[in-house]
């Protein structure tokens, strides 16, 4: 097996987009241990890797069949099935154990975000709803909230960030799926642009990223710090919800694109906002 393949069977810049987001909310809410930032990383990574591992491993059948994922480790036949339930087995009970030796908190949202994507949205909600992301999407969440237990427990500023990245799911998840729709179709997975069509799954993305600022402001209002990233926020969300009409109006592939893009950047320069200014005691 190559370090190629592992590398296509975890996703590094999706782990490292989600690790982000836990960095950040760490920091937003006062964290500033070492230790704690060594723990953060090597479970988060772990947790992380380790799930998207399973969840190639759960949907190997699917990938097989869509052109764009058919040369995944899986399907291609360079990792084997029972190597990628090696890897991630031992990849998630590692996270689990390096979180709890340090924070229940931290290991509690491992065990949920893995809970939420393999046995709900991957192997349940994914091949029989439209609306899958909305559950899924609690996974993507879970590394934003695992940073800030990690810091400071369950408390509502955290709940507030990790909803942000839940709010944040349906732009990043819908516009891609509409960017490859052919193959979705033929894998015959129901995603909302599939189902109901690229501009109606449009209209739900604008009301998500609507709320975006919505939950910063609202993080501002319990906090009392944020307000820099609440304005960019704002921008950001406004600029995406114009181009998200705009495509609901011509829809395109090069316009579905782009807003998955889009989407990335904007969650990234939002958290690492609040990161800033929880560093800098910033109101």
């Amino acid at each position: 097996m190559r370090p190629g393949d592992i590398a296509g069977l975890i996703k590094p810049s999706q782990t490292l987009l989600l690790m982000v987001t836990a960095y950040c909310s760490y920091l937003a809410a006062g964290g500033r241990s070492p230790l704690d930032v060594v723990v953060l990383t090597a479970a988060e990574a772990l947790a992380i890797s380790g799930t998207t591992a399973a969840n190639m491993y759960l949907e190997r059948d699917i990938d097989a069949l869509m052109p764009r994922t058919s040369r995944r480790p899986l399907p291609s036949g360079s990792v084997s099935p029972a190597a990628a339930v090696a890897i991630s087995t031992s990849m998630f009970l590692s996270s689990v154990v390096v979180a709890s030796l340090r924070s229940g908190a931290l290991a509690l949202t491992i065990l949920v975000g893995f809970i939420s994507d393999i046995l709900i949205y991957t192997n349940i909600v994914k091949r029989v709803t439209p609306y899958s992301v909305v559950l899924g999407g609690i996974a993507g969440a879970m590394p934003a909230l695992g940073g800030w237990a990690l810091a400071e427990g369950f408390t509502p500023g955290g709940i507030l960030l990790s909803a942000v990245v839940l709010a944040w799911i349906p732009m990043h998840i819908w516009f891609i799926a509409t960017y490859y729709l052919d193959d979705y179709r033929m894998a015959a997975v129901p995603m909302l642009p599939v189902i109901r069509g690229p501009s109606y799954a449009a209209r739900y993305t604008e009301y998500s990223t609507a709320a975006i600022p919505a939950l910063a402001w609202a993080y501002y209002a319990i906090e009392h710090r944020g307000v820099l990233a609440a304005i960019v926020a704002t921008v950001l969300a406004a600029v995406a919800v114009k181009r998200a009409e705009d495509f609901r109006r011509t829809p395109s592939r090069d316009a579905a694109l782009g807003m998955f893009k889009m989407a990335s950047p904007l969650i990234a320069v939002v958290f690492v906002l609040e990161a800033i200014e929880g560093l800098l005691g910033l109101p």
